[in-house]
């Protein structure tokens, strides 16, 4: 990837536009998230980062590669000549196609995979993904509704969606030093290999991989770890003050996902008494969720103005469809669009990127201007436009995170929050 003045970063997902664009941000340049392609011309011309969801995830491979495409070109149109293909790092949607558009997009020779991230357990070791300690497809994340796998390895999920080559680079290769793996990548990509996996079990190796990367014209692809080592390269030579905001609260938290972990944050932030607590049925009306809210809101006061807006699946079992997925998350975003109108909530959260996007949609928010990480993977940015009076949005994906989190949050309201490095 040669350095070019603007970087775009291309993620299927709301929350994963927010993981891989703020370690730019934290590098000293200027880094907004935008919702929506269309909304690319009126970003501020200072910036020199953007990070786009296409909300790919649950298209079909077909059309998650032309969404890709049509991105891309438009972003270089803009000046944006750098580009990232942020991905999963559990696999999950339509990697394969979208890595292959990519490329013939961006018209480079191949792409350097690497989806691990270290700082939440997630690393990859000979060609295969492993969560703390667990293959992929043996993890709660494997066992996903929606993208349920057979499989922890990356060749053979990327197989599914693509025919181009495939080589790998194992961690014996990228310890053995820059030269050695510069020469290996070499003879990968003349085998035509084009894309080419990559090991990393701890940040020094995609440090290594980033280094690789930025001098060869390469497409890298990963998730929120590989983003973090690139800006890290990306920012040598530049100067910035660091920013600093201050959460106001009542703060909004809204838990979409249903992963083991998110219900664990969600319960909790519940047993903590420091929320008024709304739990929805999946199979909720809008009139049934309009209807509650106000009576629960109107019972608490201003007791305690925080509030914990939870989703409970149908009997035992969670929605199964992306079509009902896409529908508890569009009632999620108009139960928290409801919240807003009745109370004086200042800063949301959202856990899980379908969630996390109708959320936004919902208060009319364009853009979030990235500013820090709480936590690894809990990205703070401030809302550009919106029609709620909502200051902060707070995103990160399901499945990882301490259980305290959300009360971790409630004790940074009117903290000052500095834009560093974690």
């Amino acid at each position: 990837m040669k350095k070019a003045e603007k970087l775009a970063i291309i993620a299927d997902d709301f929350t994963g536009a927010g993981d891989a664009g703020i370690h730019f941000a934290l590098g000293g340049s200027r880094a907004d998230l935008i919702l929506n392609i269309a909304s690319l011309a009126s970003v501020q011309k200072e910036q020199d980062a953007v990070a786009i969801t296409t909300e790919t995830r649950f298209l079909s491979a077909e059309d998650a590669a032309k969404t890709v495409s049509r991105t891309i070109g438009l972003c270089r149109e803009a000046g944006y000549g750098s580009i990232y293909k942020k991905i999963d790092s559990t696999m999950r949607g339509n990697p394969g196609s979208e890595i292959e558009a990519a490329l013939a997009a961006t018209g480079q020779t191949a792409a350097i995979i690497c989806p691990a991230m270290p700082e939440t357990g997630r690393i990859c070791v000979r060609g295969a993904i492993w969560i703390h300690g667990k293959p992929l497809h043996l993890s709660d994340i494997g066992k996903d509704p929606f993208h349920p796998l057979a499989t922890s390895s990356i060749a053979e999920l990327l197989q599914s969606q693509t025919a181009l080559g495939m080589g790998t680079l194992d961690l014996e290769d990228i310890e053995a030093g820059e030269s050695h793996l510069s020469k290996r990548l070499d003879a990968l990509v003349a085998e035509g290999r084009r894309l080419v996996i990559a090991d990393a079990s701890e940040f020094s190796h995609m440090s290594t991989l980033a280094r690789l990367v930025m001098s060869k014209d390469l497409l890298p692809v990963g998730a929120g770890g590989f983003a973090r080592a690139l800006a890290d390269e990306w920012a040598r030579g530049k100067t910035g003050r660091p920013e600093t905001v201050s959460l106001d609260g009542p703060l909004l938290a809204i838990v979409g996902s249903l992963t083991p972990v998110s219900l664990a944050q969600a319960k909790r932030a519940e047993q903590s008494g420091l929320f008024t607590v709304i739990t929805l049925k999946a199979g909720g009306s809008h009139d049934e969720m309009r209807a509650k809210c106000e009576k629960i809101l109107a019972e608490a006061g201003m007791q305690e103005p925080n509030v914990l807006l939870c989703i409970k699946a149908d009997g035992d079992n969670p929605p199964v469809s992306p079509r009902e997925g896409e529908r508890v998350s569009a009632l999620l975003g108009a139960t928290a669009a409801e919240i807003c109108s009745i109370t004086s909530c200042r800063t949301v959260f959202s856990t899980g990127g379908s969630t996390a996007i109708a959320v936004a949609e919902a208060l009319g928010i364009r853009s979030v201007h990235l500013i820090t990480e709480l936590l690894p993977g809990i990205v703070l940015g401030k809302c550009q436009k919106n029609t709620n009076g909502i200051d902060g949005f707070i995103s990160k994906a399901g499945g990882f995170g301490p259980e305290d989190l959300l009360i971790d949050i409630t004790s940074r309201i009117k903290t000052p929050c500095l834009a560093e490095r974690l």
